[in-house]
């Protein structure tokens, strides 16, 4: 398949293509010129191309608007950056009363070849006014049409469709699409293609060609995609057929282009990340009511993101901005596609109910005993309303989850616990969270840790002591020797305080192993990182990718390993020394609630560019809770970020099974004296290599950092 570009790159490459076939052709925006070419790179290289036509101009919305519509009267093409599309606010007088108007108004009709770019969306931490997307605002006006930038639609065509019209266009475009890459080929992944259809190839069809019934149609515009993408993914592991339907122009809506996907179709869900209330889906669905009605089986459901002001904080963003998890809920919400016998239009038979489940709780299985247990009466015996005790249900924790897995049980079985204890941490999507006792009494696991569970499920039994029959002490132990002196079996004395959180305690015990089992030395340089953070900077401009300092040590870590394949290797439990056949490195992801060591795998075969998204999605992957086994595995390098401001230097720990860990403290700035006596300013961060002395002494250390150090400042 061919390797594609990144969203920013093809918009650029567009741009470009625009001006070098127009010389009639405008771009005005803040900080458009180079070298900065734009808030997010889009421009880079234009000013440069065509200096007289690029114009960076004062931060005024409105004025910068205003003169693209008097130029565009003139009979020339506009393109209007705003930087943030929050601020396209600031510019809807002259969109509505100049812009739009002045198509019609003049007694005859005038050509407006203006086309005004918006960066939209969250998802990057910037906040209530750098976050939002305001595309609903701009419906419904005169000679205003809506387009919004995908990865499966070529942004030369979207803007060549926009101008064709003569008309003002908006073009809007997610922040969170610049740095990945489109698809190419007709392809999604190895399950899924897509097709263009309808005019101007407006339409972008997700689908499976291997599926078969009537799939749930979800229409998501731009940066919703993937999202939608990733929840028809989802919904096809619980037997669901879904297809993603992707506009390039939002309004006015195309609703042709639909008719014979509708004709086939078991529901329409339209997801938007705007908030609910007067938006692009409302005007979706009430085209589509009015102009395919008779096509439809059921209403338009609609899904957008909470009504609430955007925060910074990535956890509490998350929970505000539509995701993945939302639009799969609603895709299982709807009833499933019936299910139909041999003959076409036949009686659909009845949804089987699998052996075990009760339809009433939805996954809850139950899970036979083998082990006879004295907690468990016997087989003849009635089993009373105290001996069955108290379940222990697991509540329905994240509404958007139908499942979670119990990640492990606080309380041994058959313990005794005090009511409001925690007994059990369960795991859902965004989070992991502690289930209490409540009551006292004796516990009992019916459900074994890392199962799944459902929300109303029961997982276990809290057992009155009485129902417990108290083993007989051996004879000889202090018990039955000083029964005075010993507390009375199946209790024990309540301790002040709380139990550690699971995240934590999982963290402690590899810590705690690491001291433990692995005798630790360290060894820490001043390396000159100037030339690295330009490096990086050149990167991410070339590019396109988030590329960092982070970044640039992984890749010369990864880089290092056919030198130094001591500092990869791993001891075994028999004293064995196993090499790493490819560079494997793990990175530190603290989301606040547990640190969480991802893996890179083969590091050294990614080009930055595809080093830097791996990091992004693995760091997105923790913070949205979405990390599993398979993510954290076969780490053979730790990179350990303490970069804090102010942290100069920091000592990280070995995690088992990995012979070095290197740290990456915050960058600082210091004073020197350069070769003919002068001063200079440089950037500098103090590396640190903690390593298992087992395997590496230090002149390997001090050469391996030596070596580092050397990459990192050419």
């Amino acid at each position: 398949m061919t390797r594609a570009e990144r969203v920013s790159r093809n918009l650029n490459r567009a741009l470009h293509a625009l001006f070098a076939a127009d010389e009639r052709a405008w771009l005005l925006g803040e900080d458009v010129a180079d070298p900065y070419g734009g808030a997010f790179k889009v421009t880079q290289g234009l000013s440069t191309a065509y200096p007289d036509r690029v114009l960076s101009t004062p931060l005024s919305e409105n004025g910068i608007t205003g003169v693209a519509g008097g130029l565009a009267l003139c009979g020339d093409t506009v393109i209007v950056e705003i930087m943030f599309g929050d601020f396209a606010g600031l510019a809807f007088d002259p969109i509505l009363n100049l812009i739009t108007k002045s198509v019609a108004m003049y007694g005859e009709r005038t050509p407006m070849r203006v086309v005004i770019r918006c960066p939209v969306g969250g998802g990057r931490g910037y906040g209530a006014t750098h976050s939002q997307s305001p595309q609903k605002h701009f419906i419904g006006i005169p000679h205003l049409a809506l387009y919004e930038l995908s990865p499966l639609h070529d942004a030369a065509d979207v803007l060549a469709a926009a101008l064709r019209r003569d008309e003002p266009a908006m073009l809007f475009e997610d922040k969170i699409l610049y740095t990945q890459r489109r698809y190419v080929d007709g392809r999604v992944d190895d399950r899924l293609a897509f097709e263009l259809r309808g005019a101007d190839g407006n339409w972008a069809r997700v689908h499976d060609p291997d599926a078969t019934g009537a799939p749930t149609l979800v229409i998501a515009p731009g940066g919703v995609a993937n999202r939608a993408i990733a929840a028809a993914t989802r919904a096809a592991e619980r037997g669901r057929t879904v297809e993603v339907l992707v506009p390039a122009r939002l309004y006015p809506v195309d609703v042709d282009g639909l008719r014979d996907l509708l004709a086939g179709a078991h529901g329409v869900i339209v997801a938007e990340e705007s908030t609910a209330g007067g938006t692009w889906g409302s005007e979706v669905a009430a085209r589509l009511h009015a102009e395919a009605w008779p096509l439809l089986r059921g209403p338009v459901e609609l899904v957008s993101s909470a009504d609430r002001v955007i925060p910074s904080a990535p956890h509490l963003e998350q929970a505000v901005l539509l995701g993945t998890d939302a639009i799969l809920d609603r895709i299982m919400r709807l009833p499933a596609a019936p299910v139909t016998t041999g003959d076409r239009g036949g009686p659909a038979d009845a949804p089987a109910t699998p052996a075990g489940v009760s339809p009433g709780v939805p996954g809850a299985v139950p899970v036979p005993r083998t082990d006879p247990s004295p907690v468990d009466p016997p087989p003849s015996a009635p089993t009373t309303a105290a001996q069955a005790g108290v379940p222990v249900d697991v509540p329905r924790l994240n509404p958007n989850d139908d499942s979670y897995v119990l990640l492990e049980w606080l309380v041994a079985d058959g313990a005794t616990v005090e009511a409001g204890e925690p007994v059990a941490a369960v795991e859902t999507s965004k989070a992991i969270e502690e289930l209490a006792a409540t009551r006292a009494g004796v516990l009992r696991q019916d459900v074994a840790a890392g199962a799944d569970c459902a929300p109303g499920a029961p997982i276990g039994r809290i057992l009155p002591e009485s129902a417990v029959p108290a083993p007989p002490e051996p004879l000889g132990s202090p018990a039955a020797a000083y029964p005075e002196q010993v507390e009375a079996v199946g209790t024990r004395t309540a301790t002040p305080g709380r139990p550690l959180p699971p995240a934590q305690r999982r963290i402690a015990d590899v810590v705690s192993t690491s001291h433990r089992e692995i005798p630790v030395a360290f060894t820490a340089v001043r390396v000159d990182v100037t030339a690295a953070l330009a490096y990086a900077r050149r990167a991410a401009d070339e590019t396109g990718a988030t590329v960092g300092l982070t970044e640039v040590v992984i890749a010369a870590v990864a880089a290092l390993h056919e030198r130094f394949g001591a500092l990869y290797a791993r001891l075994t439990g028999d004293g064995l020394v196993v090499d790493a056949e490819a560079p494997s490195i793990g990175l530190t992801v603290d989301v606040g609630t547990g640190l969480f060591l991802p893996v890179i795998r083969d590091a050294a075969g990614l080009d930055l560019g595809d080093l830097a998204d791996a990091v992004v999605a693995l760091r997105m992957k923790a913070l949205r809770g979405r990390l599993r086994e398979e993510d954290m595995a076969g780490m053979n390098f730790l990179v350990a970020l303490n970069d804090t401001p102010g942290v100069t230097v920091s000592r990280p720990i070995i995690p088992p099974g990995v012979t070095c860990a290197l740290s990456v403290p915050d960058v600082h700035r210091e004073v020197v004296l350069d070769g003919d006596g002068g001063v200079r300013e440089r950037a500098v961060a103090d590396l640190g290599l903690a390593y298992d002395h087992r395997l590496v002494n230090g002149a390997q250390a001090g050469a391996y950092l030596a070596a580092l150090g050397e990459v990192l400042q050419r």
